[in-house]
């Protein structure tokens, strides 16, 4: 439907060539043991590992979600994922320093480490297994938005239609994979990923995602520039929402307010809100860092240079990739307005009139010029291999890690690399099949975050509290998705509210199993201590390591309030121009962040 110049498929070609190199090249290095190919040998320079764990969260799904949640309610909806800086905040503080001490190779086997006993066995399988599921839902919507981005410039039957009308007749019907020609396409940039991914194991991934992150952020920006001026700049924006939507319009509101924006739309009062703020902040399945996180984590050089990874990814995050993102996504309504079929874009509304999230591809074909065009379809195939490359090989420690080994103790290093490249084909096909399952993107994301609220408290309280124990981990677990399951399915409970009750429930099933289970046995518990040097409440703790507790929660509340008033700083300034007071509250929030960012556990 949008047509690519040459100098467009150079640019994609070229990168394509590139990450294929990257593979090659450290093939021999990745090979030798899992801990090469899993954590690049514990040797990763911090910027390496920070901007890995930027390039892997900007996916292809990323800014088609966010353009279809600013459409649904407007930039306050966003409030469905910022949340999630509590998490983060605390990984930076305290648990990136915690992960590179622990010397395991997936979060499933910390399990074995902190709990002992049969049901430390039977919660490390649980966990093992929920994360290979989660890995495969993540898989899914990335493929799922990357065919939307794919559909409208790369048409197969359009170059080849004698070689595509054979294929058309034996393609399934309603595939995942969209039409014959979007599968193709998802299908070639998948052997590329799986090639280079199972080749050079974790170093060469996070090579690749080094070139994929500056892509990303050079794109998502440009793109965001010509839709500015597409719009008319900030005066521009203003009028064509007013025009469009009425002066009463939400669409702008930072923060949601009763009787407008999400508020209103999911029927929940301000209260019930502000409460659903803190679940989320700390609802999460991988709430300690856990998952990919951790394996970067692990893979940095030192504990130190785990925190300062941590640090440059929440830069990128919070304060950086998210303006472009909703520019876009604002700059779309009023570009592309909602319900109408004919538009300053000669009727690609069309295209977008049931599915929002096609406003990004469509404003790429409509905005940029020829090799412009190139750099940002090129931006967002590398975040879409970006994410694809770090969970394959995620997933496949799991495999490897926490199910072959269990299995088959005495498998050698050969084997296990078997094992690990091998798991590449099957990621692929059950990301395929997820993908079927999911209607939106933004859907997934509050699948994985109810999952998420099941698991959240236990996940953080083990690290910091000695009486947790596996039978309270297996008893939240249980609880929480019990609920989780049945609110979902037998009414119609607005997703902020369920999420509070899952959250309830996994509180009262760790409390249970804590009073129920066996506590970890004492000798076993030292050890954890001794390796990890956890802060909290621990049997024969220093009084000054419990203090540092205290000292450390100050810490994160400075980072979490800090980068919450750098947001809002950045939403006055863009939209509403750079005031004194908006001024003044920038270099309180820049404070705050440089308290928060300088304390060290050291200093108490």
């Amino acid at each position: 439907m949008f047509t690519l110049h040459a100098i467009d498929w150079l640019i994609i070609g070229l990168y394509v060539v590139l990450a294929l190199g990257v593979g090659v090249a450290f093939k021999s290095r990745a090979g030798r043991n899992r801990t090469s190919y899993f954590l690049a040998g514990r040797g990763l320079p911090w910027w390496w590992v920070g901007a890995s764990m930027a390039a892997t969260t900007f996916a292809a799904d990323t800014p088609l979600a966010v353009t279809g949640i600013i459409a649904d309610k407007g930039l306050s909806g966003n409030w469905l994922w910022i949340p999630v800086i509590g998490v983060h905040a605390g990984v930076f503080v305290v648990f990136a320093a915690n992960w590179s001490r622990s010397g395991v190779i997936t979060d499933a086997e910390l399990i074995r480490v902190r709990y002992s006993g049969r049901p430390a066995y039977i919660l490390r399988w649980c966990r093992a297994g929920l994360q290979l599921l989660q890995n495969c839902v993540v898989l899914g919507w990335v493929l799922r938005a990357m065919v939307k981005v794919a559909s409208p410039f790369f048409q197969w039957h359009e170059w080849f239609p004698g070689f595509m009308a054979g294929i058309e007749v034996v393609w399934p019907a309603g595939t995942a994979l969209g039409t014959a020609s979007e599968g193709l396409t998802i299908i070639a940039l998948l052997l590329v990923v799986g090639c280079y991914s199972s080749l050079g194991g974790l170093r060469g991934v996070v090579l690749t995602d080094l070139v994929q992150l500056v892509l990303a952020l050079v794109g998502s920006t440009w793109l965001a520039v010509c839709a500015w001026r597409a719009v008319g700049g900030r005066d521009g924006l203003l009028d064509g929402l007013a025009v469009q939507y009425g002066p009463g319009h939400a669409y702008l509101d930072w923060f949601p307010t009763p009787g407008s924006g999400w508020l209103d739309a999911v029927g929940v009062g301000a209260g019930v809100f502000g409460l659903y703020l803190v679940v989320q902040s700390f609802s999460n399945m991988s709430a300690d860092g856990g998952g990919y996180f951790m394996q970067r984590l692990n893979a940095a050089r030192s504990p130190e240079a785990a925190r300062r990874a941590t640090l440059l990814f929440l830069t990128i995050h919070y304060m950086v990739r998210v303006w472009p993102w909703f520019i876009i996504g604002l700059a779309a309504l009023v570009l592309i307005p909602l319900g109408q079929e004919t538009t300053s874009l000669n009727g690609s509304a069309a295209l977008a009139a049931s599915d929002r999230e096609m406003a990004w591809p469509i404003l790429m074909a409509h905005l940029l010029s020829p090799g412009w065009l190139g750099i940002v379809l090129a931006s967002l195939l590398a975040a879409f291999m970006s994410t694809v490359d770090t969970h394959i090989n995620w997933g496949a420690s799991y495999l490897v890690n926490d199910v072959w080994l269990v299995l088959r103790p005495a498998a050698s290093d050969r084997e296990q690399m078997r094992v690990a490249r091998s798991a590449v084909f099957l990621f692929v096909l059950l990301a395929i099949l997820v993908s079927a399952q999911i209607d939106t993107i933004a859907q997934a994301w509050k699948w994985m975050a109810t999952l998420g609220a099941a698991l959240g408290l236990p996940t953080l309280l083990r690290w910091l509290w000695w009486r947790v124990n596996a039978a309270g981990e297996i008893g939240a677990m249980l609880a929480g998705l019990s609920v989780g399951t049945a609110l979902a399915l037998l009414t119609d409970t607005p997703y902020e509210v369920r999420l509070i009750w899952v959250t309830a429930a996994s509180l009262t099933g760790l409390m249970a199993g804590m009073l129920l289970g066996p506590p970890t046995e004492a000798g076993h518990l030292k050890r954890f201590v001794d390796t990890v040097q956890p802060l909290g409440v621990w049997p024969n703790a220093r009084p000054a390591g419990n203090r540092a507790a205290f000292g450390l929660a100050g810490c994160w509340a400075a980072v979490v309030s800090g980068t919450m008033l750098l947001l809002f700083v950045g939403h006055q300034g863009l939209f509403s121009g750079w005031r004194p007071s908006v001024l003044i509250t920038g270099a309180v929030a820049l404070g705050l962040l440089y308290v928060g960012t300088t304390s060290r556990p050291s200093r108490w």
